[in-house]
């Protein structure tokens, strides 16, 4: 009991420490949507939860820790999931969770791809637990209600979901209702949204022109950072090598859309998927302890190699201009600015317009504005 709660203690110890680092980096753009609940391009669930806590002293670091959380210990799933191999390879399988490059990177990020990750980690895990999806079902259809309205790339795991869905006693005669109903609300929501349309507009024409070995360039990223590639060849390994239809189906699916909405925190979709190949098929885990040290090398040379965003200067000037005694009013910025600057700025953000300056009260220069 002791060491377990140790490791509790460890993991939240761990789990904070992303999040500082990422409120040292700052919020980015992605994340600034999301803290603000600006209506596109995901459904509204968790960012009209998040933006329920806006003008809260501490918003940015409560959701880095609750997010970072989430994340880090969802390694309890994993030894779960683990639960019949041998300690040193149950242990080693874990490691390989914390250790992904994909974790590493994005633990204490806010954004909705960590997310998404740990609920496809909850439905591979309800697929070991058979026994918890007869006893528990409604938790099914409630995780992929909640998973549809978070992220639009929940969508990709459907093939794990509908399995679960025919494992577990749903009360229907069929699954079809308790799979389809959450669809078709999430069209009629989108329907109703110009935005997201326009979004998708724009996926689906961001990679048109892209040669062939950009687009293998890229999948090859994601599968490496996504798995710190020892993970990733043990995980694509035993995806293939299990013929497990619904985690093949899946693992193509998120390939597929990765390829063409490519953006490098989507790797983090691919480490459930390779954690749930590893266990499917664990002959390739011969030498646990070499594999765990060389997958821990490869992990935090990742954390070190690949670029964190850009520290935007939206934090400093808005608490200039807040010690400037500027608390509300029309901040003009004239060039390419994100939704970070509407988060940290003291009043609204209007694009810079000369029209524009008499009734504003500040004006931020991220190019020449003339004079």
């Amino acid at each position: 009991m002791l060491a377990r709660i140790l490791a509790i203690i460890g993991l939240q110890g761990f789990a904070v420490l992303t999040a500082m680092l990422h409120i040292h980096l700052g919020v980015h753009t992605d994340e600034a949507k999301y803290l603000l609940n600006i209506p596109y391009p995901h459904p509204p669930l968790l960012r009209w939860i998040m933006g329920l806590t806006d003008g809260w002293q501490h918003q940015e670091l409560f959701w880095r820790i609750l997010f970072a959380s989430f994340l880090i210990h969802g390694v309890w799933l994993v030894a779960d999931m683990a639960r019949s191999l041998p300690r040193e390879k149950r242990i080693t399988v874990a490691g390989l969770w914390l250790f992904s490059g994909a974790l590493l990177l994005q633990s204490g990020t806010v954004i909705m791809a960590p997310v998404t990750a740990v609920q496809a980690l909850f439905f591979c895990w309800m697929l070991s637990r058979p026994e918890f999806l007869k006893q528990w079902s409604v938790l099914v259809a409630a995780l992929w209600l909640e998973m549809l309205f978070t992220a639009y790339q929940g969508i990709l795991f459907a093939p794990l979901v509908w399995v679960a869905l025919q494992r577990a006693d749903v009360g229907f005669k069929k699954p079809l209702t308790v799979f389809f109903v959450p669809v078709v609300l999430l069209v009629l929501y989108t329907l109703t949204n110009p935005l997201v349309i326009a979004a998708m507009g724009f996926v689906g024409t961001m990679s048109a022109g892209t040669p062939f070995e950009e687009f293998v360039s890229r999948g090859l990223r994601l599968w490496l950072i996504g798995g710190s590639g020892v993970l990733s060849v043990l995980g694509i390994f035993g995806i293939f090598r299990s013929r497990n239809a619904a985690l093949l189906s899946t693992f193509i699916l998120v390939t597929a859309y990765s390829l063409i909405s490519y953006r490098e925190y989507y790797a983090i979709l691919f480490t459930p998927l390779f954690i749930a190949g590893v266990i499917t098929e664990v002959k390739p885990l011969r030498s646990p302890a070499f594999i765990l040290a060389a997958h821990i090398v490869m992990g935090i040379g990742l954390f070190l190699y690949v670029p964190f965003p850009i520290l935007s200067d939206a934090r400093q000037v808005g608490e200039a201009l807040e010690n400037a005694g500027i608390t509300s009013g029309s901040v003009l910025i004239k060039g390419s600015f994100g939704h970070e600057w509407q988060y940290f700025m003291p009043g609204s953000v209007v694009r810079y317009n000369e029209e524009l300056l008499d009734g504003s009260t500040a004006v931020v220069c991220l190019s020449p504005c003339g004079t």
